[in-house]
């Protein structure tokens, strides 16, 4: 029976040209490598060297399985890559998600329902998470607006209260509430990758600068040591903490207010019967 390890020790060769190199390369010794030649001659029960003194080279049938050989070897790499991929992605849960804070809420109870599966999350539009989710890109999704559609079972799974953090000797520090109106045009720290309120923010506060920061670590530094105001939620001062020296200040705003509603397939309601019950 032809192992595929003499299969790739016979391409290590017709690669190096010589034995001697073929093993260095191989890391395997000269004579092992040459009973293994001989063993794949007798398992294929044909000829593929021309033997020489202190020299091999492939025959013409050796020349004709050299081919062969490059495409099974291929194939045979292809399918383990498939095979493994095939077993991660039963193993996984993947997550759509419009916020960041679902996550936070999410990630412990799906690892205790399922603790042999992988959870993997995504940000990504409201309106492209559906799509995804109907195509089954996402096994789920977080949205902040109820589906109407009736392909998806759907179930509330959080709510999230947006906040301005203040320096406290920002004018309005002192105040109850705040408006997006009334800090319009203020320069703003906003942190990179959070959905949906990224949007919100500019749509918002049209006039105002956002220094975006890409890294939490340098984000938190500069809410640390800056005077600009930034954002925050109740969430993530649950997840997160907040910083020292600042005051938060709820926004007034309706939509700073959003209802998280975890969402699947109909199909695979039963799959996750658990997680939504327990919500």
């Amino acid at each position: 029976m032809i192992e595929l390890y003499e299969l790739r020790q016979f391409l290590a060769f017709a690669k190096a040209g010589t034995l001697s190199e073929a093993s260095e390369t191989l890391h395997l010794s000269q004579p092992a490598l040459s009973r293994n030649m001989k063993k794949l001659e007798e398992d294929l029960g044909i000829s593929l060297f021309l033997r020489q003194k202190n020299r091999l080279e492939l025959n013409e049938n050796g020349m004709y399985v050299l081919e062969l050989t490059k495409k099974l070897l291929e194939d045979a790499d292809l399918l383990v890559a498939k095979a493994r991929d095939y077993d991660r992605r039963n193993r996984t849960i993947t997550l759509g998600l419009c916020a960041p804070a679902p996550a936070w809420l999410l990630t412990p109870l799906i690892s205790n329902l399922y603790p042999h599966m992988t959870l993997q999350t995504e940000l990504k539009d409201e309106e492209r998470l559906l799509k995804d989710l109907e195509n089954q890109v996402y096994h789920l999704a977080v949205v902040h607006r109820r589906p109407k559609d009736g392909l998806y079972y759907v179930k509330e799974c959080g709510r999230e209260n947006l906040s301005f953090s203040l320096p406290k000797s920002h004018r309005y520090a002192r105040r109850k509430s705040l408006s997006f109106q009334e800090m319009n045009g203020e320069n703003m720290l906003l942190m990179s990758d959070i959905g949906f309120w990224d949007f919100l923010h500019r749509e918002k506060m049209p006039d105002s600068r956002f220094l975006t920061q890409y890294d939490r670590f340098s984000f938190n530094e500069l809410v640390q040591s800056s005077t600009l105001p930034s954002f925050t939620t109740d969430l993530a001062k649950k997840y997160i903490g907040t910083a020292s020296g600042r005051v938060t200040v709820p926004i007034s705003d309706e939509e700073a207010s959003v209802t998280y509603y975890l969402v699947c397939r109909n199909d695979k309601k039963k799959e996750f019967s658990a997680l939504f019950a327990a919500l």
